[in-house]
């Protein structure tokens, strides 16, 4: 089965997750990046945050702000080359050696049109927080190894962006992950 590659647009992302914060300071981007990287690190296996890329836009402070960064097994670049976080998606694609494997996230129809100019697939932000919040919470934490799944069933399709739904639901592993949401939604 083929691997699948997820490019995120970082800051259309959190709109549509509705994560930013309603008065946007630096510091409250920044909580809201941080929060994004802990939802998708509770959704997404190791294996697919290693295949993850998110890139926001960088509008001030470019000097300050580093071009490439790691943050729960994902790749995170912030545009600080380019005029907006769009133009390398678009880059980002064009130079994919296997486009085909791409899934690019984002409520952006250019992006999407870029990435069906590849043969990549392409959803909207909103459709794919929806998929991950319906996912289970039971996958691995950054240290931790994700259940194996109880049957062929529970396996990924990665011919189709739709996520699966996930049936062999571990109670502790439940408890742990909604204690943990409890907590990053007291932040």
């Amino acid at each position: 089965m083929a691997k699948r590659y997820i490019i995120i647009d970082g800051y259309n992302y959190l709109y549509a997750a509705r994560m930013m914060p309603r008065h946007i300071t630096p510091q409250g981007l920044e909580m809201a990046r941080k929060r994004l990287f802990r939802f998708l690190e509770g959704r997404l296996s190791a294996q697919e945050r290693s295949r993850t890329t998110i890139v926001f836009d960088v509008r001030r402070n470019r000097d300050l702000v580093p071009g490439e960064e790691r943050a729960a097994g994902m790749t995170i670049y912030n545009a600080v080359e380019h005029d907006e976080a769009d133009s390398l998606i678009e880059e980002l694609i064009s130079r994919h050696s296997a486009p085909k494997q791409l899934l690019v996230i984002s409520g952006d129809h250019r992006l999407h049109r870029a990435a069906r100019a590849k043969k990549a697939r392409a959803i909207d932000s909103e459709d794919f927080h929806d998929q991950l919040s319906n996912r289970s919470r039971q996958r691995g934490h950054r240290n931790e190894k994700p259940p194996a799944p109880a049957d062929a069933a529970a396996q990924v399709n990665y011919s189709d962006p739709e996520l699966p739904e996930v049936s062999n639901i571990i109670p502790d592993e439940l408890a742990y992950w909604e204690a943990r949401i409890r907590e990053l939604d007291d932040e």
